[in-house]
């Protein structure tokens, strides 16, 4: 136990480092000041002309708005001025006048400024396209929703990727989407928004930068109705082409009914996409269910629901009985998300359930549809390599699940969720076993970039690497591991043996 002498000594040595910072912090913030208003020591300009001193920006000379921009992304940009993966010529010479310092104190400034967002158009159809496309994505392209990657309200996820869009100005997004088009810039995490911008039409590029740059003063009502409609004219659409697809397309939302059943269904959705907040009760880690089922269980390729639904009751051998599935969706609550199964008659379930055979309606049953599960892969040429993973993750999947492996999240709410750690499926889902991993990432890795960006071969190794990372215990386990693995664990992976190799059958003679 501390004297009192020394206890005064530690509380003094606290508050002189809070101080300390607290000084650091307002020196900084009047460097970054100076900077924007009177320019840098080696002849960079002043901000304040293009983006003012509330980095408020200027939408009709298309300079973008800065204040609540994170201060690590805006110096990541300010380096792709100098070294050329961003183009240009007003921002180059400005970037490489800044010393590191400057950049990290004008950006510090700029992140700390809140300014005012105004509306720019009432064009409510406009709008409705581009929330769609935001919130929902255009998974027939291949296009995910922004917000997947730049967080719930666009609101940006932190760090120096994927920035906030809400407030921005919408000829900017504009025009760094038709950069991006035009392979005028370059500076994306392994091309993501150069692949994605790629495949977006322009009248979805207006519509998308239309409804970001809004939406913090967006007119909901107004925009609400005109999405109705907009998905009334999609739900038609899709039963007129809905023969000639390659996979079988689920039923549009607009179709649900306004009725009990319609509630329940629309409580399903908003529990796939969302189980922590609408289910939390059964849930123990950082997982939902959309991080393995995309697109809200509707993505051919991702173990769609709609597939699922008219193969059960089926037997399974992981339990070695015919499951029904309530079966299946409460072995997901106890191994996947790492919980407690939800009863069969609780609203949770009955929710999902109603959620599962609305996506199915017009699907066979009894017969496996194209699309179903995870498209399967051919043995590796080489054994999953531990090392060869490692690097593979460093360059394709750290940028959005972290370099720890613990994911991000937005006020509470997962982003990209956890692959190993507390907040991870068990050893008891079916993502631990090195084969589904694999299947999983190569056809869905990373968002927009699945079946492109990474081989077979990589994403055996990725798989191998993530799942040699610990993870919550089986919870089937009564205390022997070695039992357990006998018993359950009779394939490909890692359970009780994390430093050992994996199951030489996977490989090709």
């Amino acid at each position: 136990m501390l004297a009192p002498s020394q206890l005064r000594c530690t509380a003094f040595l606290a508050c002189l480092a809070c101080a300390l910072l607290a000084s650091g912090a307002a020196l900084s913030q009047d460097v970054g000041k100076k900077i924007v208003t009177e320019g840098g020591s080696n002849g960079a300009t002043a901000c304040v002309a293009c983006h003012g001193e509330d980095g408020a920006g200027n939408a009709a000379a298309n300079y973008p708005r800065l204040s609540e921009l994170t201060a690590a992304y805006m110096v990541r940009q300010l380096e792709a001025y100098r070294n050329g993966s961003r183009s240009s010529p007003i921002m180059a010479p400005i970037a490489a006048a800044l010393t590191a310092e400057e950049s990290q104190a004008v950006s510090e400034y700029y992140a700390r400024q809140d300014a005012p967002v105004k509306a720019t158009t009432d064009d409510a159809e406009l709008l409705a396209r581009g929330r769609h496309l935001a919130l929902e994505g255009d998974w027939d392209n291949e296009i995910p929703s922004c917000v997947s990657c730049h967080g719930p309200g666009g609101k940006g996820l932190g760090g120096a990727h994927f920035p906030a869009l809400a407030g921005q100005h919408a000829g900017y997004i504009t025009s760094q989407i038709q950069a991006w088009q035009n392979d005028e810039r370059s500076n994306d995490a392994d091309g993501l928004m150069q692949a994605i911008s790629a495949r977006l039409s322009e009248e979805q590029v207006q519509a998308v930068a239309a409804y970001f740059a809004n939406l913090p003063v967006l007119d909901e009502q107004a925009v609400a109705a005109a999405g109705a409609r907009l998905a009334q004219q999609r739900a038609q659409q899709a039963d007129e082409t809905a023969e000639s697809g390659e996979y079988f397309t689920p039923p549009d939302e607009a179709t649900i009914p306004d009725d009990d059943f319609g509630a329940m269904v629309r409580l399903g959705k908003q529990i796939f996409v969302d189980t922590q907040n609408h289910a939390g009760e059964f849930v123990g880690n950082a997982q939902n269910c959309v991080d393995c089922h995309i697109n809200a269980g509707r993505k051919a390729g991702s173990s769609p629901m709609w597939a699922a639904w008219g193969m059960y009751p089926a037997y399974r051998a992981k339990n070695d009985r015919v499951n029904t599935m309530i079966d299946r969706i409460q072995g997901c609550f106890r191994f996947s998300m790492n919980g407690t199964p939800p009863p069969a008659d609780s609203d949770v379930m009955t929710a999902l359930l109603s959620y599962t055979y609305w996506l199915s309606q017009g699907a066979p049953i009894g017969e496996s549809l194209p699309g179903r599960g995870y498209p399967e892969l051919s043995a590796p040429d080489k054994e999953p390599s531990y090392d060869r993973g490692e690097k593979i993750y460093a360059k394709s999947c750290a940028v959005c699940h972290s370099e720890d492996g613990r994911g991000k999240s937005v006020d509470g709410q997962s982003v990209f969720p956890p692959l190993w750690g507390s907040g991870a499926y068990n050893w008891g889902a079916g993502m631990h076993r090195i084969q589904t991993a694999a299947e999983f990432i190569h056809a869905n890795m990373p968002l927009g970039r699945g079946g492109e960006l990474l081989s077979e071969q990589e994403a055996w190794d990725v798989a191998a690497f993530i799942n040699k990372h610990p993870r919550p215990q089986d919870p089937r386990n009564e205390g022997d591991m070695g039992a357990t693995a006998e018993k359950f664990h009779n394939h490909a992976c890692y359970y009780n043996d994390f430093e050992g190799s994996i199951a030489s059958d996977m490989v090709d003679d």
